[in-house]
């Protein structure tokens, strides 16, 4: 009778480990998902969209200008409105592909004819009928233009370099909710908050170098930010699976799992190589390890459902 009621329990407490592991794990891709990609790609966007504005701006205040000379560039305008409208709404829909796709084609078709027309106009300016005071206010208003240029695109730069530091920021308010729901459920997060641990300690300064960071030095400052936060992430999410992992190791031998089980020690492993502090991550290079982390979170999951049935 004894060693039924352990057969009857063991299969219980599978069931609720391996409830809550499938809840965290599904709370924990859907975070990801939202948070780091939808988030990232906001930002992106914004940040093309506000240095694009500012090329039109300078644009329409150039063919205001130039009408005087040639009011038939004043009918350019429309065009580059409605492309920012259109670009707005790729944007608003993180569509990366159709919004490359008309920026390099549709817009630069536009903003190419508007910038032929606008340096036709100003050839004609020479020899225009403008009195020699009118044409002086012209050059005036027209250095004035791009300066104002300049002025927005320091502005755009600085207002993305604020939004991304405030973005990275959260991700320490993100790590401790994470933390503490775990720590609710008895596992050991000692690990994860040895990250948190060292994101106040070496990526919030960092944030802080973006805010001061001089229109010079912003992109190099926001790299260094940007690839740090993306270590510390790379390390909190391989602790993270590691106790998941770990909790259910014994189970998952016991029911014949033992190559599964490896098979994500061993991606949790690789991808932890390929987190190191200081590196310099190129193009596409973090995507690879994010895609390991997806991956190693879908094999876990998959693992632990298959315990569940066994254990049902």
């Amino acid at each position: 009778m004894k060693k039924r009621i352990i057969l009857i329990k063991r299969p219980l407490f599978i069931c609720i480990i391996s409830f809550l592991i499938a809840s965290l794990l599904a709370t924990a891709i859907v975070h990801a998902e939202e948070d780091k990609i939808n988030e990232s790609k906001r930002n992106d966007f914004n940040a093309r969209l506000s240095h694009i504005n500012c090329k039109i701006l300078l644009t329409e205040k150039q063919i205001d200008l130039l009408s005087k000379i040639n009011e038939n560039v004043s009918s350019l305008k429309s065009a580059l409105n409605a492309d920012y409208i259109k670009l707005q709404e790729f944007s608003a829909a993180f569509n990366n592909k159709e919004f490359n796709n008309y920026f390099t084609t549709t817009f630069k078709d536009n903003l190419k004819k508007a910038v032929m027309e606008i340096n036709q106009a100003k050839k004609d300016f020479r020899k225009s009928n403008l009195t020699k005071e009118e044409k002086s206010i012209l050059r005036d208003d027209h250095k004035k233009s791009i300066s104002e240029y300049s002025d927005c695109i320091n502005k755009a730069d600085k207002d993305i370099a604020d939004a991304r530091a405030g973005y990275l920021n959260s991700w320490i308010n993100k790590w401790n909710n994470v933390i503490t729901k775990m720590k609710e459920r008895g596992y050991d997060t000692s690990e994860m908050e040895s990250v948190v641990s060292d994101a106040r300690i070496k990526l919030l300064p960092a944030l802080e170098a973006i805010k001061s960071a001089t229109a010079g030095n912003r992109n190099k400052v926001m790299g260094t930010a940007r690839n740090l936060h993306l270590y510390l992430w790379t390390r909190f999410e391989i602790a993270r699976l590691n106790i998941y992992l770990k909790s259910i190791e014994t189970d998952a031998i016991a029911e014949g799992y033992q190559t599964e089980f490896n098979a994500i020690k061993g991606k949790l492993t690789g991808v932890s190589a390929l987190a190191v502090e200081g590196k310099i991550y190129g193009p596409g290079e973090f995507e690879t390890i994010w895609k390991a982390i997806r991956d190693a979170t879908m094999m876990l999951k998959e693992l632990n459902r298959k315990i569940m049935g066994k254990a049902e």
